[in-house]
């Protein structure tokens, strides 16, 4: 089985599960051949599974100039839906480096700042962000492709981070294709919620709910 995934929080449990199984391939690249696809809800469209959800926050809530990564990405793409929900306009200040997202934040150059919980749980949820508006978003991350295999893989991973998630986490970090400190990851499993949820979701339609006959957001 070959599986394809972006180096992010999603890969986490994957990597992991290497610990004990070899009969599996992890790309860290999009390929064509690969039994499954795994990155942000956003940029797959379509997903059979939520893997990961209560990932990202606003802290410390919805402010008028907003940090975030990216132009584009997936963290992108959702606060832009959110501004068109609260039908707001607030300023949006981007940074390539993931980390530099926070710094602005506690620099006083913005008001707030959408992160992920291995940096801070101070905010409030995405998810809960677009259930007050009555907008469903079952998770942050899935995976694309029916697999019975992936499924006990991916639980498989989740285990073994329950277990020693001291250990598990240096194992993460030494096998990741980026740089992250273990403790990083270890504070993502501890804060977010890891899960293999069966769904036929498509966050495509629900984009396109929400920017009905709207060409920009802003």
């Amino acid at each position: 089985m070959i599986i394809s995934t972006v180096p992010g929080p999603v890969a986490y449990p994957l990597i992991a599960s290497t610990m004990k199984r070899h009969d599996f391939e992890i790309k860290f690249e999009k390929v064509p051949n690969a039994d499954v696809y795994l990155d942000a809800i956003p940029i797959l469209g379509k997903v059979d599974y939520v893997l990961l959800s209560k990932l990202l926050i606003i802290t410390p809530k919805i402010g008028k100039k907003i940090a975030v990564w990216k132009k584009g990405s997936a963290n992108d793409i959702l606060l832009q839906l959110l501004v068109k929900l609260y039908n707001i306009s607030p300023q949006v200040v981007y940074t390539d480096n993931p980390f530099e997202v926070q710094k602005l934040y506690q620099d006083g150059e913005v008001d707030s700042a959408l992160v992920t919980v291995g940096v801070t749980t101070k905010g409030v949820f995405i998810e809960d962000l677009f259930k007050s508006k009555g907008v469903m978003l079952p998770g942050i991350c899935g995976a694309k492709g029916e697999n019975e295999d992936f499924s006990s893989v991916y639980k498989e991973g989740i285990d073994l981070f329950n277990e020693n998630p001291e250990e598990v986490s240096e194992y993460i970090a030494d096998n990741l294709p980026i740089p992250r400190p273990s403790s990083f990851i270890e504070r993502i499993f501890k804060n977010a919620e890891y899960k293999v949820e069966r769904v036929n979701f498509n966050f495509d339609e629900l984009k396109n709910g929400i920017l009905h006959d709207t060409s920009s957001l802003y």
